[in-house]
């Protein structure tokens, strides 16, 4: 069936139990923003058909949120799923995306109490670091139910966070949607903006931190990303396999 919504209607398969969160009224706000986005006569990212990503995932099987911000500015690098750089197929390849490099720097501390630079990690990856290539690694994750959302679904190339005013009366309902039906997911909330929309949610089991673009061993951040007292993935090893 037709939803008349550019973002919908790419999407070639839609899991079952987002059918009730797509009401007449979330419909009339995704075309709300269609509007907006198609008035400014931008280049946007990511492509329409990855836009809402998340709506091909069991929400039922989700067992981890992992809450971004909005999609990476640069062309061709958003994919629908918060901090997957699309144009990376290997670890060895170069990419500036720290968030990135600071979150496979956790997932090797989390399996081998060690922290190390990512250029060290990436010399162990394929050898003694059994992690999957980035371009599998995000879908891997998903299999076993690990949903990666951005609180704005779309931004202008070049504009970090530019669309974030379209997307928020949508992603409050998505996010009190996804806390109700399913309240035994865990939600990773890194850095203020994933804290604070999600302030007013009722959420049972969170584990929160500072963003992981920005890391630094110092006692005054207890919550740091990487070198805080909580490990997300450490926490969540024995549900997830974070290495794919």
């Amino acid at each position: 069936m037709p939803y008349n919504s550019i973002f919908l209607d790419s999407i070639d398969s839609i899991k079952p139990d987002w059918k009730d969160f797509l009401s007449s009224n979330v419909i009339s706000l995704l075309n709300d923003i269609e509007e907006k986005i198609v008035k400014e006569n931008s280049e946007c990212t990511p492509k329409t058909s990855n836009v809402l990503n998340f709506l091909k995932i069991p929400l039922a099987n989700t067992k981890v949120v992992i809450l971004g911000q909005d999609p990476y500015p640069q062309k061709g690098v958003a994919t629908g799923r918060a901090f997957e750089v699309g144009t990376l197929q290997s670890w060895n390849n170069k990419f500036s995306n720290i968030s990135l490099k600071n979150i496979i720097r956790s997932i090797y501390f989390a399996y081998n109490n060690q922290y190390l630079k990512f250029s060290e990690i990436k010399d162990k990856t394929g050898k003694t670091f059994s992690i999957k290539p980035p371009d599998k690694l995000f879908v891997e994750w998903e299999k076993q139910g690990v949903l990666l959302l951005n609180t704005s679904f779309t931004c202008e190339i070049g504009k970090s966070n530019s669309h974030q005013k379209y997307w928020n009366a949508f992603t409050n309902l998505l996010l009190k949607y996804i806390s109700k039906t399913n309240p035994d997911i865990i939600w990773f909330l890194w850095g203020n903006n994933a804290k604070s929309i999600m302030s007013d949610i009722n959420i049972k089991n969170k584990i929160e931190s500072m963003h992981p673009m920005m890391c630094y061993d110092r006692p005054e951040r207890p919550e740091d990303f990487l070198f805080g007292k909580r490990n997300a993935f450490k926490e969540t090893m024995h549900i997830i396999n974070w290495l794919g």
